[in-house]
Protein backbone atom coordinates (compact mmCIF):
# COMPACT_ATOMS: atom_id res chain seq x y z
CA UNK A 1 0.00 0.00 0.00
CA UNK A 2 2.83 2.59 -1.26
CA UNK A 3 1.61 5.99 -1.48
CA UNK A 4 2.80 8.66 -4.28
CA UNK A 5 5.19 11.17 -3.73
CA UNK A 6 2.72 14.45 -4.77
CA UNK A 7 3.44 17.48 -2.74
CA UNK A 8 0.84 19.09 -0.74
CA UNK A 9 -1.70 20.54 -3.00
CA UNK A 10 -4.83 22.11 -2.89
CA UNK A 11 -8.10 20.63 -3.93
CA UNK A 12 -11.59 22.14 -4.78
CA UNK A 13 -12.66 21.33 -1.28
CA UNK A 14 -9.70 21.16 1.17
CA UNK A 15 -6.23 22.65 1.75
CA UNK A 16 -4.01 19.55 2.72
CA UNK A 17 -1.21 21.17 5.10
CA UNK A 18 1.19 19.84 8.32
CA UNK A 19 -0.93 20.20 11.66
CA UNK A 20 0.31 23.00 14.03
CA UNK A 21 0.10 22.77 17.18
CA UNK A 22 -3.25 24.50 17.86
CA UNK A 23 -4.27 21.69 14.96
CA UNK A 24 -3.54 18.82 17.18
CA UNK A 25 -5.11 20.62 20.12
CA UNK A 26 -8.04 21.21 18.45
CA UNK A 27 -8.49 17.63 17.66
CA UNK A 28 -7.38 16.45 20.95
CA UNK A 29 -9.70 17.72 22.46
CA UNK A 30 -12.47 17.14 20.19
CA UNK A 31 -12.16 13.28 19.80
CA UNK A 32 -10.27 12.26 23.42
CA UNK A 33 -12.27 12.77 26.58
CA UNK A 34 -9.35 12.10 29.10
CA UNK A 35 -6.01 14.38 29.72
CA UNK A 36 -3.93 10.81 29.59
CA UNK A 37 -5.26 10.30 25.55
CA UNK A 38 -4.84 13.98 24.59
CA UNK A 39 -1.53 14.34 25.68
CA UNK A 40 -0.52 10.61 24.02
CA UNK A 41 -2.31 12.63 20.74
CA UNK A 42 0.30 15.48 21.07
CA UNK A 43 2.84 13.46 21.66
CA UNK A 44 2.33 10.89 18.91
CA UNK A 45 1.59 14.13 16.60
CA UNK A 46 5.41 15.19 17.63
CA UNK A 47 7.35 11.67 17.08
CA UNK A 48 5.58 10.97 13.95
CA UNK A 49 8.38 11.35 10.98
CA UNK A 50 6.04 13.41 8.74
CA UNK A 51 4.60 15.33 11.16
CA UNK A 52 0.89 15.71 11.65
CA UNK A 53 -1.28 16.46 8.40
CA UNK A 54 -4.91 18.75 8.50
CA UNK A 55 -6.97 19.22 6.12
CA UNK A 56 -8.72 22.62 6.20
CA UNK A 57 -11.56 24.25 4.37
CA UNK A 58 -11.53 28.11 4.54
CA UNK A 59 -9.27 27.87 7.47
CA UNK A 60 -11.52 25.89 9.96
CA UNK A 61 -10.01 21.83 10.49
CA UNK A 62 -11.64 19.64 8.81
CA UNK A 63 -9.66 16.48 9.25
CA UNK A 64 -6.50 15.06 10.53
CA UNK A 65 -3.79 12.10 10.36
CA UNK A 66 -1.21 11.06 12.13
CA UNK A 67 1.09 8.14 11.73
CA UNK A 68 3.38 6.17 13.85
CA UNK A 69 6.15 4.18 12.73
CA UNK A 70 7.32 0.28 14.53
CA UNK A 71 10.01 -1.34 13.75
CA UNK A 72 8.37 -3.43 10.62
CA UNK A 73 5.11 -1.76 10.80
CA UNK A 74 3.31 1.73 9.99
CA UNK A 75 0.37 2.15 12.20
CA UNK A 76 -2.43 4.38 11.22
CA UNK A 77 -2.98 6.20 15.08
CA UNK A 78 -5.37 8.89 13.49
CA UNK A 79 -7.60 9.03 10.31
CA UNK A 80 -10.75 11.51 11.13
CA UNK A 81 -12.65 13.48 8.82
CA UNK A 82 -15.64 15.36 9.51
CA UNK A 83 -18.60 13.55 8.75
CA UNK A 84 -20.25 16.45 6.61
CA UNK A 85 -16.85 15.97 4.37
CA UNK A 86 -16.33 12.54 3.82
CA UNK A 87 -16.61 10.85 0.05
CA UNK A 88 -14.77 13.95 -1.18
CA UNK A 89 -11.08 12.46 -1.38
CA UNK A 90 -10.00 14.29 2.02
CA UNK A 91 -9.09 11.23 3.61
CA UNK A 92 -6.93 9.63 1.38
CA UNK A 93 -4.82 13.01 0.51
CA UNK A 94 -4.16 13.34 4.44
CA UNK A 95 -3.31 9.37 3.72
CA UNK A 96 -0.53 10.18 1.12
CA UNK A 97 0.61 12.80 2.93
CA UNK A 98 1.18 10.93 6.43
CA UNK A 99 2.26 7.41 4.53
CA UNK A 100 5.39 9.14 2.77
CA UNK A 101 8.53 7.63 2.60
CA UNK A 102 6.82 4.84 5.36
CA UNK A 103 9.10 1.98 3.45
CA UNK A 104 8.03 -1.67 2.62
CA UNK A 105 6.33 -2.49 5.84
CA UNK A 106 3.40 -3.78 6.99
CA UNK A 107 -0.04 -1.69 7.50
CA UNK A 108 -1.97 -1.25 10.58
CA UNK A 109 -4.91 0.76 12.80
CA UNK A 110 -7.15 0.17 15.59
CA UNK A 111 -10.55 0.95 13.91
CA UNK A 112 -13.45 2.05 15.66
CA UNK A 113 -16.05 -0.29 14.07
CA UNK A 114 -19.01 2.67 13.91
CA UNK A 115 -17.08 4.69 12.12
CA UNK A 116 -17.67 2.40 8.97
CA UNK A 117 -16.20 4.61 6.63
CA UNK A 118 -13.00 3.98 7.90
CA UNK A 119 -13.53 0.24 7.90
CA UNK A 120 -14.00 0.84 4.37
CA UNK A 121 -11.16 2.72 3.84
CA UNK A 122 -8.87 0.38 5.31
CA UNK A 123 -10.52 -2.75 3.27
CA UNK A 124 -10.50 -0.93 0.02
CA UNK A 125 -6.76 -0.78 0.14
CA UNK A 126 -6.45 -4.58 1.60
CA UNK A 127 -5.53 -3.72 4.69
CA UNK A 128 -7.66 -6.86 6.76
CA UNK A 129 -9.57 -7.19 9.68
CA UNK A 130 -7.58 -9.77 12.28
CA UNK A 131 -9.52 -8.93 15.54
CA UNK A 132 -11.63 -7.14 17.50
CA UNK A 133 -10.34 -5.35 20.21
CA UNK A 134 -12.15 -5.50 23.67
CA UNK A 135 -11.68 -2.96 26.31
CA UNK A 136 -12.86 -3.92 29.39
CA UNK A 137 -13.26 -1.55 32.31
CA UNK A 138 -14.09 -1.79 36.00
CA UNK A 139 -12.76 -1.37 39.84
CA UNK A 140 -10.25 -3.03 40.99
CA UNK A 141 -11.05 -6.25 42.14
CA UNK A 142 -10.29 -7.30 47.13
CA UNK A 143 -7.16 -8.58 47.08
CA UNK A 144 -8.50 -11.70 48.15
CA UNK A 145 -9.33 -11.89 44.06
CA UNK A 146 -6.31 -10.78 43.18
CA UNK A 147 -4.21 -13.36 45.25
CA UNK A 148 -6.42 -16.00 43.74
CA UNK A 149 -5.67 -15.30 40.48
CA UNK A 150 -2.11 -14.85 40.85
CA UNK A 151 -2.02 -18.03 41.65
CA UNK A 152 -0.29 -20.54 39.87
CA UNK A 153 2.40 -23.02 39.21
CA UNK A 154 4.53 -20.64 38.37
CA UNK A 155 7.09 -18.70 40.27
CA UNK A 156 8.47 -15.12 37.99
CA UNK A 157 10.76 -12.53 39.35
CA UNK A 158 10.03 -9.08 38.24
CA UNK A 159 12.20 -5.88 38.12
CA UNK A 160 11.38 -2.64 37.01
CA UNK A 161 11.90 -2.27 32.88
CA UNK A 162 14.95 -0.67 31.05
CA UNK A 163 14.73 0.08 27.37
CA UNK A 164 18.32 -0.52 26.79
CA UNK A 165 19.39 -3.51 29.29
CA UNK A 166 15.95 -4.98 27.87
CA UNK A 167 16.56 -4.05 24.31
CA UNK A 168 16.80 -7.35 22.87
CA UNK A 169 14.65 -9.27 25.32
CA UNK A 170 11.63 -6.79 24.50
CA UNK A 171 12.59 -6.93 20.82
CA UNK A 172 12.39 -10.85 20.42
CA UNK A 173 9.52 -10.87 22.34
CA UNK A 174 7.34 -8.38 20.53
CA UNK A 175 7.89 -9.87 17.04
CA UNK A 176 7.09 -12.99 18.19
CA UNK A 177 3.48 -12.09 19.42
CA UNK A 178 3.15 -8.60 17.92
CA UNK A 179 4.90 -8.69 15.03
CA UNK A 180 7.18 -5.43 15.21
CA UNK A 181 10.06 -4.37 17.41
CA UNK A 182 8.86 -1.22 18.76
CA UNK A 183 12.43 -0.15 20.57
CA UNK A 184 11.20 3.71 20.81
CA UNK A 185 7.96 2.85 21.85
CA UNK A 186 9.64 1.34 24.98
CA UNK A 187 11.67 4.54 25.80
CA UNK A 188 8.67 6.49 25.95
CA UNK A 189 6.70 3.79 27.89
CA UNK A 190 9.34 3.36 30.50
CA UNK A 191 9.19 8.02 31.11
CA UNK A 192 5.27 7.54 30.79
CA UNK A 193 3.84 5.03 33.12
CA UNK A 194 5.77 1.91 35.24
CA UNK A 195 7.16 -1.41 33.38
CA UNK A 196 7.99 -4.57 34.67
CA UNK A 197 9.64 -7.80 32.94
CA UNK A 198 9.06 -11.11 34.73
CA UNK A 199 11.81 -13.71 34.25
CA UNK A 200 11.12 -17.33 34.80
CA UNK A 201 14.90 -18.53 36.23
CA UNK A 202 17.60 -16.51 33.51
CA UNK A 203 14.79 -16.44 31.00
CA UNK A 204 12.84 -13.22 30.10
CA UNK A 205 9.06 -14.36 29.34
CA UNK A 206 7.47 -11.34 29.62
CA UNK A 207 6.51 -7.37 30.72
CA UNK A 208 3.37 -5.60 31.32
CA UNK A 209 2.80 -1.52 31.37
CA UNK A 210 0.67 0.26 34.28
CA UNK A 211 -0.13 3.78 33.92
CA UNK A 212 -1.30 6.88 36.33
CA UNK A 213 -4.68 6.62 34.79
CA UNK A 214 -5.73 3.24 35.58
CA UNK A 215 -4.65 1.26 32.36
CA UNK A 216 -2.77 -1.68 31.92
CA UNK A 217 -0.94 -2.42 29.04
CA UNK A 218 0.88 -3.31 26.25
CA UNK A 219 1.62 -6.29 27.75
CA UNK A 220 3.03 -9.82 26.47
CA UNK A 221 4.06 -12.85 27.48
CA UNK A 222 5.76 -15.90 25.96
CA UNK A 223 3.37 -18.21 26.86
CA UNK A 224 -0.71 -18.35 27.60
CA UNK A 225 0.04 -20.63 30.72
CA UNK A 226 1.55 -16.85 32.39
CA UNK A 227 -0.92 -14.30 31.22
CA UNK A 228 -3.51 -14.28 34.04
CA UNK A 229 -0.67 -14.06 36.91
CA UNK A 230 1.12 -11.18 34.42
CA UNK A 231 -2.15 -9.60 34.61
CA UNK A 232 -3.08 -10.05 38.34
CA UNK A 233 0.20 -8.71 38.89
CA UNK A 234 -0.48 -5.46 36.60
CA UNK A 235 -3.62 -4.81 38.80
CA UNK A 236 -1.57 -5.06 41.97
CA UNK A 237 0.86 -2.54 40.74
CA UNK A 238 -1.81 -0.49 39.60
CA UNK A 239 -2.87 -0.21 43.36
CA UNK A 240 0.89 -0.33 44.75
CA UNK A 241 2.33 2.31 42.45
CA UNK A 242 -0.66 4.54 41.29
CA UNK A 243 -3.35 4.49 44.06
CA UNK A 244 -5.88 3.46 41.39
CA UNK A 245 -9.10 2.13 42.44
CA UNK A 246 -10.18 1.60 38.29
CA UNK A 247 -8.46 -0.18 35.79
CA UNK A 248 -9.01 -0.50 32.15
CA UNK A 249 -7.41 -2.96 29.22
CA UNK A 250 -7.55 -3.86 25.44
CA UNK A 251 -7.96 -7.06 25.23
CA UNK A 252 -7.33 -8.81 21.70
CA UNK A 253 -10.95 -10.78 21.37
CA UNK A 254 -8.81 -13.72 21.23
CA UNK A 255 -6.76 -13.88 24.00
CA UNK A 256 -9.25 -15.51 26.45
CA UNK A 257 -7.56 -16.55 28.96
CA UNK A 258 -7.10 -12.82 30.42
CA UNK A 259 -10.48 -11.72 28.93
CA UNK A 260 -12.00 -14.65 31.02
CA UNK A 261 -10.11 -13.19 34.35
CA UNK A 262 -11.11 -9.94 33.71
CA UNK A 263 -14.88 -10.86 33.58
CA UNK A 264 -14.35 -13.26 36.54
CA UNK A 265 -12.88 -9.75 38.50
CA UNK A 266 -16.01 -8.02 38.04
CA UNK A 267 -14.52 -5.84 35.00
CA UNK A 268 -16.81 -5.22 32.48
CA UNK A 269 -17.08 -4.57 28.35
CA UNK A 270 -17.37 -1.09 27.76
CA UNK A 271 -16.27 -1.13 24.03
CA UNK A 272 -15.44 -2.75 20.81
CA UNK A 273 -12.37 -1.66 18.02
CA UNK A 274 -10.83 -3.96 15.32
CA UNK A 275 -7.41 -4.55 14.16
CA UNK A 276 -6.56 -4.11 10.52
CA UNK A 277 -3.55 -4.76 9.37
CA UNK A 278 -2.07 -6.41 6.00
CA UNK A 279 1.02 -8.64 7.26
CA UNK A 280 0.31 -12.17 7.77
CA UNK A 281 -2.08 -13.11 11.28
CA UNK A 282 -0.77 -12.19 14.12
CA UNK A 283 -0.73 -14.15 17.46
CA UNK A 284 -2.65 -11.58 19.60
CA UNK A 285 -3.54 -14.58 22.31
CA UNK A 286 -0.42 -13.53 23.97
CA UNK A 287 -1.18 -9.79 23.97
CA UNK A 288 -3.05 -7.05 25.87
CA UNK A 289 -2.78 -3.42 24.03
CA UNK A 290 -1.79 0.32 25.11
CA UNK A 291 -4.50 2.41 23.58
CA UNK A 292 -6.33 2.87 20.71
CA UNK A 293 -3.91 5.32 19.32
CA UNK A 294 -1.14 3.11 19.33
CA UNK A 295 -1.91 -0.30 19.73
Amino acid sequence: MRCSQDSPHVSSEALILPASGDDVAYYAQRRWPDDHARQLYADLAELAPNGAWVAKDEGTPIGIAIAHPLEDEWFLSELFVEPSFVRQGIGRKLLVEVARDAGDVSRSGLLDPHELGGVAFFLGRGVSLQAPVVRVAGALPPEEDLARMAAGDYRFSAEPIDPARDRQALGALDREVRGTARPLDHTYFAQRGQGIGFRLGDEFVGYAYVWPNGSIGPMVSASPAYLVQFFAYALVMLDRTFGATWCTALVPGTNVRVMRAALRAGLTIDAVRLFACDAGLLDLTRYVGFHPLLF
